[in-house]
């Protein structure tokens, strides 16, 4: 994995306008993502987690732009010696850099069309970037058997496919264009845990075969935990924490993480299970709570935690998190520290 960055977010924005009265004035804003900053490495998978409603979605959908961010900079280095910032880019400029780009949708039932046959919906990117029709077909059916597809099969329609087959469309889809980088977005969260596992090697065999770089969306971190190289924890809005995964799980610097944390299942039936459970409700986007949003509902909240925002800050090399008290306090992660720091020789 290089260390160049593929992408650099910097003060990323979406503020959705709140508007009341007959004139539709606007009186606020939902603040979806509010100033996100990171790097995404050359063949790096980013997990991306957090509670639903926490901005994690509009986020990716910024970055590929789905939708229009309101501020900030996505600067974008593809292959090919071209650099765009994609937060401020025009149609031309994003046309250019389409085909370096993709995303995976959550549910692969809506996502595609009942109209279309699989060989269509997987085609149909290359078909909008004016490729010939020859090289359609052959790229199709290649990419098909990538992803586990037969390609006899493709002349039929999504409901001939079970939700496992619909996800494996969707992401022959998604890399049907050859792009560098893909936004996933909880690609499994839609399917029965025993697919899950299928479609999770199938995404790691695929970014390891193809040099991918994934931003990859999840609420659930044991499935993070098996596919990112580091993890952002989003919290109404914001990175509260960014990290390798490894040290992430193992030592958590803010408080949030390690509610969400508690929260994953344990193998080890001799491991007692201590979830921890958040007393309120999250803070809201249009409205949020002065100082730090999560201290409404954190138990280490202190006086300042109510008047000063955190800002995200490298608590130790690599390890970023917004905590006023990310170097004193001792959270509980989910696997075990090194024996060195536990004390023994």
């Amino acid at each position: 994995m290089s260390t160049d960055p593929l992408l650099k977010v910097v003060g990323l924005k979406k503020y959705y306008p709140i508007e009341s009265g007959p004139l539709r004035r606007v009186t606020g804003h939902v603040k979806a993502v509010d100033d996100v900053s990171f790097e995404l490495a050359r063949g790096e998978v980013l997990g991306l987690v957090g509670e639903s409603g926490c901005g994690k979605t509009t986020l990716g959908r910024c970055i590929v732009r789905a939708i229009d961010p309101t501020g900030g900079v996505a600067q974008f280095v593809p292959e090919g010696g071209i650099t765009v910032d994609l937060a401020a880019a025009g149609k031309r400029e994003l046309r250019e850099v389409r085909r370096y780009m993709n995303m995976v949708f959550q549910d692969p039932f809506s996502s595609l069309s009942p109209r279309m046959t699989v060989r269509e919906i997987i085609g149909e990117p290359l078909r909008a970037q004016k490729v010939p029709s020859h090289e359609i077909t052959e790229k199709v059916e290649r990419i098909a058997q990538m992803c586990g597809l037969n390609p006899a099969h493709l002349s039929r329609y999504p409901n001939a496919f079970s939700g496992g087959q619909r996800q494996r469309i969707c992401i022959a889809r998604a890399l049907v264009t050859d792009p560098v980088l893909v936004v996933a977005d909880e690609p499994v969260s839609a399917l029965d845990v025993s697919i899950q596992a299928q479609i999770l090697n199938l995404l790691q065999r695929l970014q390891q075969e193809l040099g991918l770089s994934f931003i990859f969306v999840a609420h659930d971190l044991s499935v993070v935990e098996h596919i990112a190289n580091r993890v952002a924890v989003m919290y109404v809005g914001k990175i509260v924490e960014l990290s390798d995964t490894e040290d992430l799980y193992a030592r958590p610097r803010h408080p949030y993480t390690e509610a969400l944390l508690s929260a994953v299942p344990q193998p080890d039936p001799d491991v007692a299970d201590e979830t921890i459970i958040l007393g309120g409700e999250v803070a809201s986007a249009a409205n949020p709570p002065s100082g730090c949003y999560f201290h409404p509902r954190c138990r280490y909240a202190r006086e300042v935690c109510q008047s000063d925002a955190p800002p995200l800050r490298e608590v130790v090399s690599g390890h970023f998190a917004a905590c006023h008290f990310a170097e004193s306090l001792q959270l509980k992660g989910v696997v075990p520290e090194p024996e060195k720091e536990q004390g023994v020789p």
